[in-house]
């Protein structure tokens, strides 16, 4: 009796460092979105998946991050807009040049097919315009800043099964997406546009051990939301929209940019020349990205009227 217990917890162990030596495996078989993203070029045919309809009011989206099966949605609803009555150039100038204007911040929970879980809001006082989000695989980071430059803002830590937020630190300007590097520990973010690219150390309590901004390289684009992508390197997207005698266009973009040493260098750049009916880049404003089966997975949700719809495409990969 005693051996046939010991043959069968044998067994179970065995089948059970089976299971986990293939997870394992296939984690590794599958590349990180860094290199899969590396492989990309302005003519890389993005195929058309489908497009889902969200059951819920979106107002105006900033960033995604897909959990398993649920997608988590940042958005600002604007209730009063902001008016301008100066302007800025130097990136050193950190003077305000607009109103606060009114507003509520949002994190939506949805499902795949676009069903609403559950909702968050992260408005504190003129703090109400959420930006992009990330997800370092416990917890989503979401910087809520003032809708206007150079203004301030709330980092939350947001727990995405219970949904609830906890303030982890502040910045005296508007942060506009956050990502947090697991290689060196260091979170990153930028400012209004983009402009002014951010570098944090702070202890597990969220005091700042250190602040450090540089200008960002890139201009073509506005960074609008980022991700940690593998390689020491985050993905950001986003869009910029250009006059020309025939009339205004939006153009987007992905970057892929190395935030390993203490400035940021750009490493990849693609074009995002697909559109709306309308006009509307689909890289305006949130997207997601993953590797699966050999594809790399584009997510995005350009918004419109205060509404938006899930677009899914995907690249075929070379292994």
């Amino acid at each position: 009796m005693f051996n046939n217990r010991i043959k069968i917890i044998t067994l179970i162990l065995g089948f059970l460092f089976f299971i986990q030596n293939s997870v394992l495996m296939a984690q590794k078989n599958e590349m990180s979105i860094a290199n899969a993203f590396l492989q990309l070029h302005k003519n890389s045919n993005l195929n058309a998946v489908e497009i889902v309809k969200l059951d819920f009011k979106t107002f105006h989206t900033q960033g995604m991050v897909k959990i398993d099966k649920h997608f988590f949605l940042s958005a600002v609803e604007v209730l009063e807009k902001t008016q301008t009555y100066a302007e800025t150039d130097p990136i050193e100038d950190f003077s305000i040049t607009r109103t606060a204007g009114k507003g509520r911040g949002w994190l939506f929970k949805f499902s795949e097919r676009g069903n609403l879980i559950s909702k968050l809001e992260l408005t504190h006082g003129d703090a109400y315009h959420p930006g992009g989000i990330d997800f370092d695989g416990k917890n989503i980071w979401v910087p809520v800043g003032e809708y206007r430059p150079n203004s301030k803002s709330n980092i939350y830590k947001i727990d995405p099964q219970k949904m609830t937020a906890d303030l982890f630190f502040s910045v005296d300007d508007h942060i506009g997406n956050m990502v947090y590097n697991p290689m060196t520990d260091y979170f990153h973010g930028s400012s209004w546009g983009g402009r002014r690219l951010y570098r944090w150390k702070l202890d597990e309590n969220g005091r700042k051990i250190s602040e450090s901004w540089h200008k960002n390289p890139s201009h073509y684009i506005d960074y609008q939301d980022c991700h940690y992508a593998g390689m020491g390197a985050m993905l950001c997207g986003g869009v910029q929209t250009y006059q020309t005698p025939i009339g205004d266009f939006s153009l987007g973009g992905l970057e892929l940019i190395d935030i390993s040493a203490d400035k940021v260098k750009i490493l990849h750049q693609i074009p995002i020349t697909k559109y709306l009916s309308d006009g509307i880049v689909l890289s305006h404003n949130p997207f997601w990205a993953e590797v699966l089966n050999g594809k790399l997975k584009l997510y995005f949700m350009p918004e419109r009227n205060g509404h938006a719809d899930l677009h899914t495409f995907d690249i075929e990969l070379v292994n």
